[in-house]
C-alpha cells in the first residue's frame, strides 16, 4: 500500500510541474513604450482694419469697437482675415467653419443691417467653408454695417448695439 503512496506523490508532483511548465508558456509579460502624434487644427480671426464713415479707426483689436454718437447713414467698414496659421503653427487638419454676425440685444435697438462679403471665392459647401491644411491660407473678410435712411428718432438716444462675428469651425473628413 505505500507502494501506491509514492506512486501517487509521484505523480502529483509529476502533474503539478508539467502543468505548471505548460501554463507558463502562456503568461509573457511585456514592457513597452511608443508615442502617438496628434494632429493640430489651427484657425485663427485676426482684425485687420477698419473705417469709420470713411475714416481710419486705429487700434482695432479682437476685443471690439466701441463707437459713439451715431446718426441715419453712418457706416462701419470692418475687415477682418481667417487664418489656417499662427505664430508657431500650422494646421495640419482639413476644418469646415461657418461666420455668422448677430446683434445683441435682439431685437436691435438701433436699425442697422449688415452685409458679409469674402474678399474672394473660396472653397464652401452650403453654409461651410473649408479651410485647408497643405500650406497657409488666408481668407478675408468684410463686414459693412449701416445704419440707413433717415430714421433719426429721439428714441435711439443712449442706446447701445453690440454686433457680435461668430465663427464656429469643426474638423472636415472631406470636402463633402
Amino acid at each position: 500500500m505505500r507502494k501506491y503512496y509514492i506512486y501517487l506523490m509521484y505523480l502529483i508532483v509529476i502533474t503539478f510541474v508539467v502543468t505548471a511548465v505548460s501554463f507558463s508558456k502562456y503568461l509573457s509579460t511585456v514592457d513597452g513604450g511608443g508615442s502617438v502624434k496628434v494632429a493640430v487644427p489651427v484657425i485663427e480671426y485676426i482684425p485687420v482694419s477698419a473705417t469709420f464713415n470713411d475714416v481710419p479707426i486705429s487700434g482695432i483689436t479682437g476685443g471690439g469697437i466701441v463707437l459713439n454718437d451715431l446718426e441715419p447713414g453712418d457706416k462701419l467698414i470692418y475687415n477682418f482675415n481667417i487664418l489656417n496659421h499662427n505664430d508657431t503653427k500650422q494646421n495640419q487638419v482639413l476644418l469646415k467653419y461657418d461666420i455668422s454676425v448677430s446683434f445683441d440685444p435682439d431685437p436691435q435697438v438701433i436699425p442697422l443691417t449688415y452685409t458679409l462679403s469674402p474678399a474672394a471665392i473660396y472653397s464652401s459647401q452650403g453654409e461651410w467653408t473649408y479651410l485647408g491644411y497643405a500650406y497657409q491660407e488666408t481668407h478675408s473678410y468684410t463686414l459693412t454695417v449701416l445704419w440707413g435712411g433717415e430714421l433719426y428718432d429721439t428714441g435711439y438716444l443712449n442706446k447701445e448695439q453690440l454686433i457680435e462675428i461668430r465663427i464656429d469651425s469643426e474638423q472636415a473628413d472631406s470636402l463633402e
